[in-house]
């Protein structure tokens, strides 16, 4: 029982750490009227993808790098987090990328010929 709570504990550490980088890129946003209100929800999504994400590789993560370095790591996959599903929220916004990444592939597949 006792390491159910301290592995708790340490995804309440790295979603916290999420959660700061995805809500400061929502503020800046917001003040720079990029958007009209802050998007809680988005915010909150984005940062338990990334959360879980980074729980899953985080034995091997703090095997390689420091705690400070990790953290730090936690707040910018954070912000970028924040910004991807900002930017790709819609099936239509994500099938455009899926259409540009083939597109991307058939002209170097293109050129190879």
């Amino acid at each position: 029982m006792e390491v159910f709570f301290i592995e708790l504990i340490f995804f309440i550490f790295i979603y916290l750490f999420c959660f700061l980088g995805a809500l400061s890129k929502d503020l800046v946003d917001t003040f720079l009227n990029k958007i009209q209100e802050i998007l809680f929800i988005k915010i909150m999504i984005s940062s338990l993808a990334v959360t879980i994400l980074l729980y899953g590789f985080s034995d091997k993560l703090l095997a390689s790098i420091s705690l400070k370095l990790f953290i730090a790591l936690c707040y910018t996959m954070g912000l970028i987090s924040f910004e991807v599903l900002v930017k790709y929220s819609s099936i239509k916004e994500i099938g455009a990328l899926v259409e540009e990444v083939y597109r991307i592939k058939w002209n170097k597949d293109k050129d190879k010929g």
